[in-house]
């Protein structure tokens, strides 16, 4: 498994370096920054969807992105495993597509129990937040706590989370 984060930390790097001039970066400095930047992001995104405890995950809300609506809730464990799966195969960073959104699949987790706290203290929080786009393969991912968000080229993982949207 080390050797597919480090793999694809490595891909975004390459992946980074053509567009230079679209960053509007001068000098090869910049370019290795960004290169850096990107890797970095790349490997922590990795990490995060690596050290999903599914058995952890509480609920997975699935809202229309024009209308915040939630169609649905899934709750079987399996059933979100399943749909998120795709993404271990995947590593092809994309950029933010130019169709509308279509769906926004919110992963939930209780949070850690602390030294004193009660069982019944527990609140969840978002840990991820997922982004379908409209007739694209691209998918975006925001890890909530952080705020880190990419995009990443994957039809399998988009029609597995269609799927889901019923």
């Amino acid at each position: 498994m080390r050797a597919r984060i480090a793999v694809f930390a490595l891909l975004a790097a390459v992946a980074a370096l053509p567009l230079a001039g679209c960053f509007g970066l001068s000098g090869l400095g910049d370019v290795a920054d960004q290169a850096e930047n990107v890797a970095d992001q790349a490997q922590e995104l990795a990490d995060t969807l690596s050290d999903v405890d599914w058995g952890k995950v509480s609920r997975l809300v699935v809202r229309d992105a024009q209308t915040g609506e939630v169609i649905r809730e899934v709750t079987d464990q399996a059933e979100i495993e399943n749909a998120f799966e795709p993404f271990s195969e995947e590593n092809g960073l994309a950029a933010e597509p130019d169709e509308p959104v279509e769906y926004i699949f919110e992963l939930w987790e209780p949070e850690t129990q602390k030294l004193g706290q009660s069982a019944d203290d527990l609140e969840e929080y978002k840990a991820l937040e997922v982004t379908t786009y409209e007739g694209s393969p691209v998918v975006g991912l925001e890890v909530s706590p952080i705020g880190l968000k990419l995009y990443l080229t994957s039809q399998a993982a988009a029609d597995a989370l269609r799927s889901l949207a019923g």
